[in-house]
């Protein structure tokens, strides 16, 4: 692997390391391309979709929207379209803004719109962070990989915070990647830097309550680099700048919801997926029931407001604060209740959302229909599966087969890439801290429980499609060395017979 060479160029911050970016404009060029080519199929087939907000079926897309647009045109922070205006602590502040404004400046296009070059500049910001830490050949891959994926290109056409929040936690690790290499190698660490992937990865926390605990992770990961290199000084710098730019925007909003909701807490949905969905897996596996039952039987169990409640507070006689803490009560014993069951749902939850796909969702957005074949009669190729699939058309069972292709390649390469980069001594080091990260995004969506599926997986994918990149940066450069070794033997050979 290219890695001690690329870690000189991560010696430099951000600023520097942008250019010769010329290897990831193939990346760039597919990723515009796909998503302007949908663009302009929906303005063709549906042009109302790109319009009217509400033409999106999804209840989250509509509802980010909507809070955008009650922020900034009434200065209200609630999702109701009409009063008494509930104020919201499900949904926080960043992206509503960014879908509301979007949507007032122009429509639901620019929205969309946006979000496609938000993958576009995802593929440049992966380019970057892979050619630092992996070198240049896997840089290029790794851009490929995250361009050419069809479920992240349908998925730019709903207004929901995914490809806001990967954008500005790849931007996020980005500047740190400088101070990471930095510790390994002894070299100067760059503290603007540091600060500027703490401010970033705090709006990426406000973009997505998810991510409110990877700040740990990668505190975890700069102490552990330190440490091992014994820079306690530099390491101590490094954790400061980061902390002091990645904390202030959280804690405002967490003190903005104890204020307004009587709840000091970021976000009240953490609370309402441990037990309704983490818990309502095993609830599903342990009574063989639908997830709805599941709800039910927890709500009634427990004394817990119903999941819709709790979701929409304003169709509850309770306050939010009293929600909160009857469900973050509940929360571990619901979990608790069936330990086998909740393992092997959030297992099977983890496998769907790994293979799950979003081609219906294309069919909604071009005015077509698709026919679901069933995953277990297309697996043993019943007739009728068979015949379903064909009848959804060419372009959406292209569609299908490239998704199940791409993710399936995906998850080879990067256990081959994994194998790779732990073996080299160079790359080791920042692996780990990349597989703790991954891991983290992998416990988000085991939160899902067994009703997990493609959506939960995106958060996870631009981590999975660096070790990727690596795997078939080495597979790749085997192939290298074989036609290589092929073509000198051939030229000994005839060398050897004009002898």
């Amino acid at each position: 692997m290219a890695a001690p060479n690329s870690i000189n160029m991560a010696e430099k911050p951000a600023g520097y390391r942008i250019a010769g970016l010329k290897p990831a404009l193939p990346a760039v060029l597919i990723c515009l391309t796909l998503n302007l080519a949908l663009l302009a199929g929906i303005g063709v087939k549906r042009p109302t979709y790109l319009t009217n907000f509400h033409e999106n079926a999804n209840p989250d897309a509509n509802h980010y929207v909507q809070l955008g647009r009650n922020v900034l045109l009434l200065g209200i922070y609630s999702r109701q379209a009409e009063p008494p205006y509930v104020p919201d602590m499900v949904r926080t502040p960043v992206y509503p803004l960014f879908a509301g404004g979007l949507d007032l400046l122009a429509g639901p296009w620019l929205i969309y719109l946006s979000q496609a070059f938000l993958q576009a500049g995802s593929c440049l910001l992966l380019f970057l962070i892979i050619r630092s830490l992996f070198g240049e050949r896997a840089a290029f891959w790794g851009s490929l990989i995250l361009a050419s994926d069809l479920m992240l290109v349908i998925y730019n056409f709903e207004a929901m915070s995914e490809p806001l929040f990967n954008f500005l936690v790849l931007a996020s690790i980005a500047c740190l990647t400088p101070s990471l290499v930095s510790l390994i190698r002894a070299a100067h660490v760059w503290i603007g830097s540091t600060f500027l992937g703490g401010v970033l990865l705090g709006l990426a926390i406000l973009t997505r309550p998810a991510g409110l605990y990877l700040p740990v992770v990668l505190c975890a990961g700069l102490l552990t680099l330190g440490c091992k290199s014994k820079r306690f000084g530099a390491t101590l710098a490094c954790l400061l700048a980061f902390l002091t730019g990645v904390v202030p925007l959280p804690a405002l909003w967490i003190a903005r919801n104890a204020k307004v909701c009587s709840v000091p807490r970021l976000a009240t949905v953490d609370a309402v997926c441990s037990v309704y969905f983490a818990g309502g897996g095993a609830y599903q596996l342990r009574h063989d029931i639908s997830l709805i039952d599941a709800h039910g039987a927890i709500a009634q169990e427990y004394g817990l407001p119903r999941h819709e409640e709790a979701m929409n507070p304003w169709i509850s006689q309770r306050s939010i604060a009293e929600m909160d803490s009857a469900l973050r009560n509940a929360s571990f014993p619901v979990m608790a209740r069936y330990p086998k069951e909740l393992i092997i749902s959030s297992i099977l939850g983890v496998m769907k959302a790994s293979f799950s796909h979003n081609t219906s969702v294309l069919a909604e957005l071009l005015d077509l229909k698709w026919l679901a074949p069933g995953t277990a009669d297309l697996l043993h190729l019943r007739p009728e599966a068979v015949a379903r699939l064909w009848a959804n058309g060419s372009l959406l069972d292209v569609v299908f087969f490239w998704q199940l292709f791409h993710v399936s390649l995906t998850l080879g390469l990067a256990l081959a890439g994994i194998f790779t980069s732990l073996r080299c001594a160079t790359t080791r080091s920042v692996t780990l801290l990349l597989l703790a990260v991954l891991g983290y995004f992998y416990l988000t969506v085991a939160m899902f429980g067994f009703e997990a599926f493609y959506r939960c997986r995106v958060p996870v994918l631009p981590f999975l499609y660096v070790f990727a990149a690596v795997g078939m940066s080495r597979l790749a450069a085997m192939r290298s060395r074989t036609v290589f070794t092929q073509t000198v033997e051939h030229t000994q050979t005839m060398a050897g017979g004009a002898g």
